[in-house]
């Protein structure tokens, strides 16, 4: 580097030589021979004042010089003998330049001029380094660096990044083991105690518990973590979050042992286990725990929940919900609803978005046993879908005033107030339903559903009837209708769209039906509910069944036992020609499982079925969507391509057991 000295004008040096020369004037108009000794005295003055200021000059500019010298050399010796490794990059990202420290590093003994950084350096993000993002740390050769950066633009135009690798090892082995043993808290509890202890012999009770108690004991103790059982079905745990990463590796077998337990019992033994994680204080982590816990008993039981912050993690889950429901539970959830509708000073029924039978039949169910305590009430709908378009409209000519009271979410958020009572039925998620601002005017709120509990869901409601192994919606408020009064005689047409919400999510009794389905079935079928006219409703446009036989002829095999269909027409119908299309792909021979994409609304659409040997609800799950062990939906913010690819990576990940 060169540094110039200035040629500007120096007032302190020159004012006093400037003074005498204005007086040698002033002495000249009043005696010429006095002004002439005083100029002359004055040049002298100025001769003396130049040459003094000149050697200063020049001295102050040679030890400049010297001193820009002796610069430039500690420069380029501190920067050689940095004491962590740096490099200099062109635009390219190749060496131009490096210090002795970051060949070291390298473990390299040729010359790296002119090689690619990423070569030397595999996992270095050239992103960070152009952003400077110093947040990310990168682990070369067993060490954890910090990458500082330095852009500079030469004369030529070339853009130059000098880099600093900065060794973080000890700060982040440090952070690490802080976070390793962090507290997490885990709640267990045995799914079916009470079956188990109807159906094993008396003799042998005391046997399967305790072997039970042994298996859980021994899982948790062997890596560390404390048990303790506080009730006959209950146990909690506290454990450090690199225990749980051990539990995370080793897939928590313990439900598996457990399951394969037998000892004179009929059926086998299951766990849900919550585990509670990220709170400084463990009663947070307890209640965490607790709440991770409800999810997974809400899924279905059987698997295991990690909730961290407002985050979910499922492990699990790939077999069938098991049945512990009772008619006691329906009744006195019957008795209780009809309690927060007498209390309400009106009730908002509602769905889920882009509707189906299932959704419209049981608001359907619902606004009837609402009307019938003599209570405003109103079904919120969007938009009538093709889904249920013949069931709408043949409810909106057969029953009463019902299509004065089915109204835009715009109009029942006005209409909303505090002691409103909303209802969500066929769905748990807050914002899949078809007005989520409504439960910012009320928290009276009654959730029914049989989905198994994913992410966003509604965690404040008054009242909740989640019972994932149940059928359908419809089901539930056919069970629930029985008990809500004695006038409460259900409709021709309100039973003909309960009856179609089963036949629509059982795919005509066939998937997830149990003794209770046909039950409630029944009970439609005394109310009067017509098979053929059920039928009818299903009937589809000759060209939707052209469009789905397009689908089969187009779809194509993955790892033989999948199937994968698009659909490129975008249209208001496209979700249900996907969804019908899927359940009719799972008819192939050797299929498992089925996936058909579309288009709605400017996103990719996917409806997954399966036959129950693979868990579509945990692969949808996946790519933020969620649903049923063998039917469930996604959709995703790309395209087609994309989104088949996404797909493809996601069923390769669950038949990784990832």
């Amino acid at each position: 580097m060169k540094t110039r000295l200035g040629n500007n004008f120096d007032f302190d040096t020159w004012f006093v030589p400037g003074v005498a020369i204005v007086l040698s004037i002033i002495i000249s108009f009043f005696n010429i021979y006095i002004g002439l000794i005083a100029f002359a005295l004055t040049g002298f003055g100025v001769y003396k004042t130049y040459k003094q200021d000149k050697k200063r000059k020049d001295y102050i500019k040679n030890y400049l010089d010297e001193l820009d010298i002796a610069f430039e050399g500690v420069t380029k010796n501190a920067i050689f003998n940095m004491p962590f490794p740096v490099a200099l990059l062109n635009d390219d990202y190749k060496l131009l330049w490096y210090n002795n420290r970051f060949k070291t590093m390298s473990n390299q003994t040729d010359s790296l001029v002119d090689k690619n950084i990423t070569q030397i350096l595999p996992n270095l993000d050239k992103d960070a380094i152009a952003k400077q993002d110093k947040s990310k740390i990168y682990e070369l050769f067993d060490k954890k660096y910090v990458v500082y950066t330095n852009h500079v633009k030469e004369k030529g135009g070339e853009d130059l990044t000098l880099i600093y690798l900065i060794d973080d090892t000890s700060h982040q082995d440090l952070i690490s083991e802080y976070e390793n043993t962090k507290l997490v808290m885990t709640s267990i509890h045995i799914d079916n105690y009470d079956e188990l202890m109807t159906n094993t012999p008396s003799e042998r009770r005391p046997l399967l518990f305790a072997q039970i108690d042994r298996l859980v004991s021994v899982y948790f103790h062997d890596r560390g973590a404390s048990i303790k059982k506080y009730e006959n079905d209950k146990y909690i745990g506290v454990l450090t979050a690199s225990q749980l990463k051990e539990f995370e590796k080793d897939k928590f077998t313990i439900v598996d042992r457990v399951r394969d337990t037998k000892i004179g019992n009929t059926i086998p033994p299951t766990l849900s286990i919550g585990f509670g994680r990220g709170q400084i204080a463990p009663r947070e982590n307890e209640k965490a725990s607790n709440a991770a816990l409800d999810v997974a008993l809400g899924r279905g039981g059987d698997q295991i929940v990690v909730k961290n912050g407002e985050d979910l993690q499922y492990y699990g889950g790939q077999n069938k919900a098991t049945q512990k429901r009772t008619k006691v539970k329906a009744r006195v959830i019957a008795h209780a609803l009809a309690q927060l509708v007498d209390k309400s000073t009106e009730v908002f029924v509602m769905g889920h978005k882009n509707p189906d039978m299932d959704s419209f039949g049981s608001a359907l169910g619902l606004f009837h046993a609402v009307e019938r305590r003599n209570k405003d009430v109103y079904i919120v709908l969007k938009e009538v879908t093709p889904a249920i378009k013949n069931l709408y409209v043949r409810a909106i000519s057969m029953i009463d005033g019902l299509e004065a009271n089915i109204i835009t979410p715009d109009e029942a958020y006005e209409k909303a107030r505090a002691s409103s009572l909303i209802i969500v039925t066929d769905n748990h998620r807050r914002n899949s339903t078809e007005e989520p601002r409504l439960f910012e005017k009320s928290s009276n709120i009654f959730l029914i559903d049989h989905h198994r509990r994913g992410k966003d869901y509604i965690d404040n409601a008054t009242l909740i009837y989640m019972e994932p192994y149940a059928s359908s919606s419809s089901e539930l408020v056919t069970e629930m209708l029985m008990y809500m009064g004695e006038d409460i005689a259900i409709n021709e047409t309100v039973a003909e769209g309960l009856l179609a919400g089963i036949t629509v999510d059982t795919k005509n009794f066939f998937y997830q039906t149990g003794v209770r389905t046909f039950e409630a079935a029944s009970v439609l079928k005394r109310y009067g509910a017509d098979s053929m006219v059920v039928k009818q409703l299903f009937k589809d446009d000759i060209e939707l069944i052209k469009y789905k036989s397009e689908i089969i002829a187009s779809a194509e095999k993955y790892h033989d036992s999948n199937l994968i269909g698009v659909f490129n027409k975008q249209m208001d119908s496209s979700s249900l020609i996907a969804s019908q299309a899927a359940d009719d792909l799972l008819n192939a021979d050797g299929i498992e499982a089925s996936y058909v994409l579309t288009t709605v609304d400017g996103k990719t659409h996917i409806s997954a079925r399966s036959l129950g040997a693979v868990s579509v609800q945990l692969i949808m799950e996946k790519l933020n969507g969620g649903g049923h062990l063998t039917a469930a939906a996604t959709q995703l913010d790309m395209s087609i391509e994309d989104a088949i690819v996404k797909l493809k990576e996601t069923i390769d990940s669950y038949k990784l057991g990832e």
